[in-house]
């Protein structure tokens, strides 16, 4: 049974890509569908038994790197962490190759979409079921391969080109970082195996040399799950379909960070400055993504700031060591942002793939089902009272106040938590309340989407009501709840409720166009403070300017002036091909020169080299 985990979706990978011709897409969308729902029952036997039975598994299946420095099997782990990622990414990848099989109708290469989901979906399941360091990378490794082949799918158009290559490139950070850690983890431990790292810990160790180990590990983890300074990739990934959009970059393969931070708690734990470094970190990200989502006009971007900003909750709390709340709102935010996105999918459907906001309005009439599904997802994004986002969400807050020595990671994150509900609502309405603002035969030819579109809407939906409160007891039951002031347990809820009240208040049209276009206003929207902090936002604080213009250009200048003209093409060509090529040529010039053709001088050249003989020199 724990093997077949791994064996069905590489078994779909297989056939979807080598025989998609003769099964066809049709045939390829079952056949991938049918084996990752398999999966899924797989994933609950599994959870049944590490979780609620509490059996922890251990599989060791063959001996891989075996050296005198080096000895690590090939080995499966399964315990309550990788029970819970393991019905999450089945799931939900079982949901989107459904969903898959409706969207992508009509597309020619169906199969090879098919085969790339299943693929990943095999790699995640590698990467969450390893035992050691270098086997969870083969898995990190391949989710990122993945990436860039799902969001370059249609390889045609250049913005995917070049989105794809971003995200690989900007990963490739965060790898090196995970690399680095892992040889000072060999260095300082011998080996890479999770239990044998956590049972050395116990002992003595070198705090300095621990420190900058899980910096690495939180490195790799900055990269992966979009943190502050590595995040830029993230909103460009949109250009891939939207099923790639819910499946990677929004319920899964963004989290493999978070999932490294909590398979590492046990270093991190040795490493309390680590710690609150991460907690930083994650604030900012929260309330960073959470500023820049205001004002996104592109619908699938304005769900990526809010995957980027939820992704710093959980690393939030990860560094005040309640890394299995990290955990529920991972499990949580699986459900309701997959649903967000594949709704979305499900709008951008309905519009002839218009993704602007600005372009759309007036669909309520239209697609209320998919209505439906977005104001869920959005609420319980917003964490509303008794929707799966309240129950994980309003506990992070409620643990970051109890720290007090680092209390304005408390406030970062309610402050975004008011954003992110703004955003919610205001996606809300541009899409379907406000007056219609496309064409007039888009408007009249939108309707709701196929059966197999909407239903894995109806499951996630599901999902982003019940998950949370059906889940809560098992995961928090060893949770020790800070005692807190009512007031503090309320505020989250009332600034999500201000939030939503105040988008309505400001993009009604009978308050916005005083608020915004009125007497005196123009100026100020125009040229005031409000366009440069629009504008300011909108570019998403100019991180990509600033990377682009103050560090990668001077890398760029770096590496041709320095790297390549002075090091390559000067020092290395003198000291290497050109050098010796000339030295070569030199000395066999002079002997050449010495083949004058005269008899006299080959005479004298034998009379000293015989004289040298009889005597004994040569």
């Amino acid at each position: 049974m724990y093997i077949l985990i791994l064996f069905l979706p590489l078994l779909s990978a297989f056939i979807s890509g080598l025989f998609g011709r003769k099964i066809g897409a049709k045939g390829a969308g079952i056949f991938t569908s049918s084996c990752i729902t398999l999966t899924i029952i797989i994933s609950c036997f599994i959870f049944y038994e590490t979780t609620l039975s509490l059996s922890t598994t251990y599989l060791k299946l063959w001996r891989w790197v075996d050296s005198d420095l080096l000895s690590t099997d090939f080995g499966l782990q399964f315990d309550s962490l990788t029970a819970i990622m393991l019905i999450v990414i089945t799931s939900v990848s079982a949901l989107v190759h459904i969903y898959s099989t409706g969207y992508m109708a009509g597309d020619p290469h169906v199969p090879r979409f098919m085969s790339y989901l299943s693929l990943f979906t095999f790699l995640m399941i590698v990467l969450v079921t390893s035992d050691n360091y270098i086997q969870l990378f083969i898995g990190w490794e391949g989710v990122g391969l993945c990436s860039y082949l799902l969001i370059n799918f249609w390889f045609t158009r250049i913005k995917a080109n070049r989105a794809a290559i971003k995200a690989m490139l900007v990963n490739r950070v965060g790898d090196i970082g995970l690399v680095l850690a892992m040889i000072m983890l060999i260095k300082e431990f011998g080996t890479l195996e999770f239990s044998v790292i956590n049972g050395i810990l116990i002992g003595p160790i070198n705090n300095i040399n621990l420190t900058i180990i899980c910096l690495l590990l939180f490195l790799g983890a900055i990269g992966k799950s979009a943190q502050l300074g590595l995040h830029t990739w993230l909103p460009d990934a949109m250009e891939g379909p939207t099923p790639v959009s819910a499946l990677i970059h929004a319920a899964t393969m963004v989290t493999a960070g978070v999932f490294l931070i909590i398979r590492s708690a046990p270093l991190f734990e040795k490493t309390p400055l680590t710690l609150i470094f991460v907690t930083i970190m994650g604030a900012l990200t929260a309330f960073f993504a959470a500023t820049s989502g205001l004002v996104q006009n592109d619908l699938k971007k304005v769900i990526a700031y809010s995957t980027c900003s939820q992704l710093g909750y959980m690393v939030m709390v990860c560094g005040i060591s309640n890394y299995s709340i990290s955990l529920f709102h991972l499990m949580n935010h699986a459900f309701f942002k997959a649903l967000l996105f594949l709704s979305a999918g499900s709008v951008i459907h309905a519009v002839n793939d218009e993704q602007d906001l600005r372009k759309m309005g007036g669909l309520l009439k239209s697609i209320p089902l998919t209505y439906v599904m977005v104001l869920i997802g959005s609420l319980s994004l917003m964490g509303f009272p008794y929707l799966t986002g309240f129950y994980s969400k309003d506990l992070i807050l409620e643990l970051l106040f109890d720290k007090y020595y680092i209390a304005f990671a408390y406030w970062l994150g309610s402050i975004s938590a008011l954003l992110t509900a703004f955003y919610s609502i205001r996606l809300i309405y541009f899409t379907f309340l406000t007056n219609p603002n496309s064409k007039k035969e888009v408007l009249i030819n939108a309707h709701e989407s196929s059966l197999n579109i909407l239903f894995p809407l109806f499951f996630l939906a599901l999902g982003s009501i019940f998950v949370g409160y059906l889940t809560k007891e098992i995961i928090l039951s060893n949770i020790i709840h800070p005692i807190i002031p009512n007031y503090i347990k309320i505020l989250p809820v009332i600034l999500s409720l201000s939030g939503g009240f105040c988008a309505l208040l400001l993009y009604n049209r009978l308050w916005g166009y005083y608020v915004l276009i009125g007497a005196q206003g123009e100026t100020f929207y125009n040229k005031g403070i409000y366009h440069s902090m629009y504008t300011f936002l909108n570019s998403a604080w100019q991180f990509n300017y600033i990377i682009n213009h103050f560090i990668i250009a001077n890398v760029w200048k770096f590496g041709h002036l320095i790297s390549y003209k002075v090091i390559d093409r000067g020092l290395l060509e003198i000291l290497g091909p050109r050098g010796i090529s000339s030295v070569i040529i030199n000395i066999t010039q002079k002997i050449s020169n010495l083949q004058s053709g005269m008899v006299f001088n080959y005479a004298l050249i034998m009379i000293i080299f015989t004289t040298l003989f009889i005597s004994g020199v040569v």
